[in-house]
């Protein structure tokens, strides 16, 4: 078959369903999807189990593994003639199968790789960073140096999204069988994502590179990104990230700090690997000073720990003695300066020219198949293939899909406004009701108070009816016994 979609995943079935529906709305056929399921609770299996589809295979380890074993795992039970991976709070796009199966048949296209779209579901652990997308709109479709891409992330010259990590790329088997023949494994190293970008870069020598996203790389309450990088220490997530790494014998390398220290410390860690395991010769070297300054500078760790993260810093120049006097001299004293906050989701929203930046929950995206649908809607390349450009271009037709979208959203400005007035003129009709029984009741009290002095007069005019006999009978008494005569004495 032509394409295999691994998707590995530990207990986060709530994200997992998600994640398969988007890989099953696809405009493509010919693909199968292996779960890749480690040790999970039933609930994992049950979510596999209500897709109902014969595309999606499940398979499950024996006991916890690290990540990178796990992916390993999973990648052992494929049997496409290319294979990509999402993350189980990860999404495909629906055009992502068929435009893949057409750049595949460009000359020496054993790797595409692309630019996915960024989303952070609403549970994201980091305050205030949740109900996020970022977007591309560029159009562009190059080959790619692999040794040129890999100097140039190494130096953080461009970011690591540029190699065609497993992540953001679709790789032919033959690629990975070959990274398996040197290394005895695709994935030998505990942050597997970089250093697949590298170890493939490599391996393939030239790739296929498009800014045309396929997918959406989801950022969640269980990521182990956020988990390891930003809260460090501080969750069960982290913890059991490095027990399951030092249990499996994946370690980092001695001359890279092992700090949170995000892109710098995973970056610099899976390239001193990869080029001491696969490319030792290749003329691209770490400045490992400068990557110390940003240690130092960055570094999210608390005040109690930093300390120890300045002894981590010197000890990864243990080989360089040189290294570790300058250090003494210039950085052994910098005082502790608390972490900023972290800022995955800008203050402004908007375009700013080159990416798309919106508010999740402003379109009602809950979860990464609601982000891919929204995302696909903008981009509209379901039903058409994609038109390729050159970079130049990318500027006018981000903004052709700038104004698409702002007519999606006046349209919906307009249906509120419509919502609005008709809740107006039923405000408008309620208080008219409302002053009509007002006057009603107002009329009313004026009746009751007529009542009840009709009823007061009528009290009085019954008693005065029930004096008059007996005053009457009164005065002719009186004058009765006016007329009888006085009797003398």
């Amino acid at each position: 078959m032509k394409f295999s979609v691994v998707i590995p995943t530990r207990e986060r079935a709530e994200t997992l369903r998600f994640a398969l529906r988007t890989c099953l709305d696809q405009t493509f056929d010919d693909y199968e999807i292996i779960v890749s399921d480690n040790f999970s609770s039933p609930a994992t299996k049950a979510v596999v189990d209500e897709c109902g589809s014969p595309k999606v295979r499940y398979v499950r380890t024996s006991e916890p593994v690290a990540m990178s074993t796990n992916w390993e795992f999973g990648l052992s039970h494929t049997r496409g003639e290319y294979v990509l991976l999402i993350g189980d709070d990860d999404g495909l796009l629906p055009h992502a199968l068929t435009e893949l199966d057409r750049l595949s048949r460009e000359p020496g296209a054993r790797v595409i790789r692309w630019s996915p779209i960024y989303y952070t579901w609403p549970n994201v652990a980091l305050p205030g960073q949740g109900d996020y997308i970022e977007m591309s709109f560029g159009c562009t479709l190059r080959h790619r140096d692999g040794r040129t891409v890999i100097r140039e992330v190494a130096a953080f010259r461009e970011f690591y999204t540029a190699l065609p990590m497993l992540y953001n790329a679709a790789v032919h088997r033959d690629v990975l069988a070959t990274l398996r023949a040197r290394a005895g494994r695709v994935f030998p190293h505990p942050v597997p994502d970089v250093y697949s970008g590298f170890s493939i870069a490599h391996a393939a020598e030239r790739f296929l590179s498009t800014a045309v996203p396929m997918s959406v790389s989801g950022q969640s309450a269980a990521s182990n990104g956020i988990a390891t990088l930003f809260n460090r220490g501080r969750n069960a997530i982290d913890r059991e990230f490095h027990a399951l790494n030092a249990r499996d014998g994946l370690r980092s390398e001695p001359t890279v700090p092992d700090l949170p220290v995000y892109p710098h410390v995973p970056v610099a860690d899976a390239f001193a690997f990869a080029k001491r395991t696969l490319f030792p010769d290749l003329d691209a070297d770490l400045d490992r000073r400068a990557l110390a300054r940003v240690c130092v500078t960055n570094a999210r760790v608390s005040r109690d720990d930093w300390p120890a993260a300045l002894v981590a810093i010197r000890d990864s120049f243990a080989d360089d003695p040189e290294s570790q006097k300058w250090f003494d001299a210039e950085l052994a004293a910098t005082l502790y300066t608390p972490p900023a906050r972290v800022q995955l989701r800008p203050e402004r929203l908007g375009f700013d020219g080159r990416l798309l930046h919106l508010d999740a929950a402003a379109f009602g995206v809950s979860d990464v198949a609601g982000a891919a649908q929204l995302c696909a809607h903008l981009l509209n390349y379901r039903d058409q293939p994609v038109q390729y450009s050159h970079s130049e271009d990318d500027r006018h037709i981000a903004a052709m899909k700038i104004a698409d979208l702002a007519h999606v959203c006046n349209e919906r400005e307009r249906a509120i406004l419509r919502v609005h007035l008709s809740s107006t003129d039923l405000i408008q009709t309620v208080h008219r009701l409302q002053g009509v029984c007002d006057e009603r009741e107002k009329i009313i009290l004026r009746a009751d108070a007529q009542t009840r002095e009709l009823n007061r007069q009528l009290r009085e005019e019954r008693r005065w009816s029930l004096k008059r006999p007996l005053l009457a009978a009164k005065r002719l008494l009186t004058r009765a016994i006016g007329r009888v005569p006085v009797p003398k004495v």
